[in-house]
């Protein structure tokens, strides 16, 4: 089964990055703006984002004080976090699919929608 790295935004703005004002996410605005917080096995990046709603890894808070230590507000997967592929791919998490994160500051346009996990 692949895995994916799960990097969480440090302060969430629950929007898309270069939306509302906000700078394009790019790899290395992502080592400034996100921390890793664990890996997981997934079939789909939108298997990955239904295991990382609190509710499935966290049911009784038991993530709370990772989250915490890690500094961070929110435990459930959201809209501007991301996740990395066992290629290295970085897939930033939007309200309706994914887009790929450049190593620089181009804008990318690969926005891919996936049907969610059953």
């Amino acid at each position: 089964m692949p895995t994916y790295q799960v990097y969480y935004a440090r302060r969430p703005t629950y929007f898309a990055s270069g939306q509302l004002g906000t700078p394009l996410l790019t790899v290395p605005r992502l080592r400034r703006s996100h921390v890793r917080v664990t890996t997981i096995e997934a079939d789909s990046r939108a298997e990955a984002w239904l295991k990382m709603q609190g509710e499935n890894w966290s049911p009784h808070g038991e993530a709370r004080s990772l989250i915490e230590h890690l500094g961070l507000t929110h435990t459930s997967m959201s809209v501007g976090d991301v996740l990395r592929d066992e290629e290295g791919a970085y897939w930033e998490c939007l309200d309706l699919g994914w887009r790929r994160i450049d190593d620089d500051t181009r804008e990318g346009d690969h926005v891919l929608h996936e049907k969610a996990a059953e």
